[in-house]
């Protein structure tokens, strides 16, 4: 999903937010279900997953793709500020920015989406894990 909104980025931009009930985004909701129910999440936690998954899934998609959908002097400009303002700001007064200012200009101009799915998943891992431990039988 993320990486097709990446390919129509006004799309995103328009369609990120809503739910439209047509058969493609309903087989995808199936699927999703289907994967976190079959791997053994009860029904409460695989809807839980499911929620985070859809709307994380969709949210970083119309980020980065209103990025994607700007002019290139604007999306380059944009870009420009993690070297030309945060890479100066002093750490007498900016001392977490001023300590972590190389990472940050390393990364900020990527998209958060593969660490932050990243997480979910491990979350929905954790969570499979108590449910086998509270359930061992299921």
């Amino acid at each position: 999903m993320h990486s097709a909104y990446l390919a129509h980025p006004q799309a995103a931009v328009l369609t990120a937010s809503r739910v439209s009930g047509r058969a493609n985004e309903i087989d995808a909701d199936e699927a999703i279900l289907g994967v976190l129910r079959s791997a053994g999440l009860p029904a409460p936690e695989a809807v839980r997953v499911y929620h985070a998954f859809i709307d994380q899934t969709l949210a970083f998609a119309a980020l980065d793709a209103a990025g994607l959908a700007l002019p290139h002097s604007a999306r380059a400009a944009d870009e420009a500020v993690w070297q030309a303002t945060y890479a100066r700001l002093p750490a007498t007064t900016h001392p977490n920015i001023a300590a972590t200012v190389p990472l940050l200009i390393a990364r900020m101009n990527d998209s958060a989406y593969p660490t932050a799915l990243e997480m979910l998943l491990d979350n929905a891992a954790a969570t499979l894990v108590r449910a086998r431990r509270a359930d061992p039988g299921a």
